[in-house]
């Protein structure tokens, strides 16, 4: 979440118990990661060709542990999630065998939130190179892996991005170029599409992601037919706030320099009991020719939220067919 709508909260939060943040206790370093398993609804009309198969908390005694705002799901039964002080989180998906790993990913420079605010992720899986975007500095930060150390990279791609509310959404196409999405702006974020891995240099086409009024894309994958899905929230009043969250299907397609770029709504999460302020989404192969859908919530440490971990499954088959001419044009 930004700072900007945080520091709004916490303004209204002087007023007695709008805004509650846990006491902070001694740091603990520990590596216990804890998913309790959560009911799911029994309707689920409002997910249209998704079906919501396992819904968790997760909660850990680690001191670092919550805020999460990208997702990846790097191999068979394992998820990384990334959280907006900087921390990494390696977690078996619930039912899977094997430890968690929760670790800074960049030094806690001088303690400023700023520094290390990843609020997006994505991974090339032939390399395993990761990259990450920082919504407080507006740049890239790439992750190689066997190299010693992560490699910085300047965004000026990003240039005039608030830094309150820049790159929340970023993916890796198959193709290798790039989507990166802004949180900001009311209905039309503004968005690039790299032709290749960030590198310093700006030639990214530009455009803008149009939202349903209300909501801010908050992550973005891509699915095996080329699409994406596009990971929808919404700050709902009064205090302590809700959230409503929405799962929109795009096509890279259709995106044209300039032009405002749509997608289709193929779900919401209103009325599941599971509302929460998601912001990592992740895609990954099911069984029996299914997907699974993976989403996190950033808690924002405070007393009033969770870290939800949700898995949706569903089938290309089941999805809107793709325009015919989205499939027959590149953008540009």
């Amino acid at each position: 979440m930004s700072r900007r709508l945080m520091s709004i909260l916490l303004v209204l939060g002087f007023m007695p118990v709008i805004w509650l943040r846990e006491p902070r206790p001694p740091r603990n370093d520990s590596q216990t990661v804890i998913a309790a398993a959560l009911k799911l609804p029994v309707s689920q009309t409002g997910l249209g060709p998704l079906r919501l198969t396992g819904a968790w908390r997760v909660t850990s005694p680690n001191s670092a542990f919550g805020g999460y705002s990208a997702l990846l799901a790097p191999g068979a039964g394992q998820l990384t999630a990334f959280s907006d002080t900087g921390i990494r989180l390696d977690l078996p998906q619930p039912g899977v065998a094997g430890p968690a790993r929760i670790a800074p990913v960049m030094p806690e420079k001088s303690g400023v939130k700023s520094y290390r605010d990843v609020e997006s992720a994505t991974r090339d899986p032939a390399s395993g190179t990761v990259w990450v975007a920082l919504e407080g500095r507006n740049i890239f930060i790439r992750f190689d892996s066997g190299a010693a150390g992560p490699a910085t990279i300047a965004g000026p791609e990003l240039a005039g991005w608030s830094k309150n509310s820049g790159a929340e959404a970023m993916v890796r196409l198959a193709d290798g170029r790039f989507l990166v999405i802004c949180e900001g702006g009311e209905t039309a974020h503004p968005a690039r599409l790299l032709p290749r891995a960030p590198d310093g240099t700006d030639r990214a086409l530009r455009f803008s992601f149009v939202t349903p009024d209300g909501y801010r894309p908050t992550d973005v994958a891509q699915l095996p037919d080329g699409r994406v899905l596009i990971l929808l929230r919404e700050l709902r009043w009064p205090m302590p706030p809700r959230f409503g969250t929405k799962l929109v299907l795009a096509d890279p397609a259709a995106i044209r320099r300039g032009d405002e770029w749509r997608g289709t709504v193929l779900a919401s999460l209103d009325g599941t009991g599971l509302e929460e302020n998601y912001e990592g989404l992740a895609i990954e192969p099911g069984s029996d020719g299914k997907l699974r859908a993976w989403l996190i919530s950033d808690d924002n440490m405070a007393a009033t939220q969770r870290t939800l971990l949700l898995r949706l499954e569903f089938r290309l088959s089941d999805l809107p067919p793709r325009s015919a001419p989205e499939k027959q044009k590149a953008p540009g």
